[in-house]
């Protein structure tokens, strides 16, 4: 679930977004930032830190994003450094992701497979998932080995795990309740 903070700041920046009509934009903004934080550690960090001040946050935040973002997400982060959120800025971006995708009639689904689809494989499994919610999948595919075999759909809050691994653990357990004498 998430937080009233991150629903209010996802909210306002749909808002604004779709004010200024530039939905596609600032998804485009998002998607490449919450890209980075995931694979700079050091970024991601350095947002998260509350023991540097805002003025350096947004010193660095225009040196490295001030000609590469649209200027209303730009202010955006800005603002949310103004007031202490940065912290959220991932939770707030996939928000607004969201938040533009279920304008769209969209949604995002993570699926996690045991061994790499095929396109074939991927499409038919797409297409169950967009009849299941009625909505148009748009599907981010990832290979977890762990799973052993089968695999696990994540659908908003939602999780159907079809893996193996579950299904061992399931009986495991089901036998540990069994007393025998």
């Amino acid at each position: 679930m998430l937080s009233k903070a991150i629903r209010r700041y996802s909210l306002a920046l749909y808002q604004a977004a779709n004010s200024a009509k530039k939905l596609d934009a600032v998804a485009d903004d998002s998607k490449n930032l919450i890209g980075l934080l995931k694979s700079s550690r050091d970024l991601k960090l350095f947002f998260q830190s509350p023991v540097i001040r805002s003025d350096k946050k947004i010193q660095v935040l225009e040196s490295l994003f001030k000609k590469k973002i649209s200027p209303l997400s730009f202010d955006f982060i800005k603002l949310l450094i103004q007031n202490k959120r940065e912290n959220l800025l991932a939770e707030i971006l996939n928000g607004y992701i969201d938040l533009k995708n279920d304008a769209e009639g969209k949604i995002r689904t993570d699926i996690k497979t045991a061994v790499e689809l095929d396109e074939k494989a991927k499409k038919k499994l797409a297409e169950s998932i967009n009849a299941f919610t009625g909505k148009k999948s748009i599907p981010e595919f990832s290979v977890d080995k762990s799973l052993v075999g089968g695999f696990t759909i994540k659908v908003k809050d939602v999780v159907v795990d079809a893996s193996i691994k579950r299904q061992l653990e399931n009986l495991r357990n089901k036998f540990k309740d069994i007393n025998i004498k």
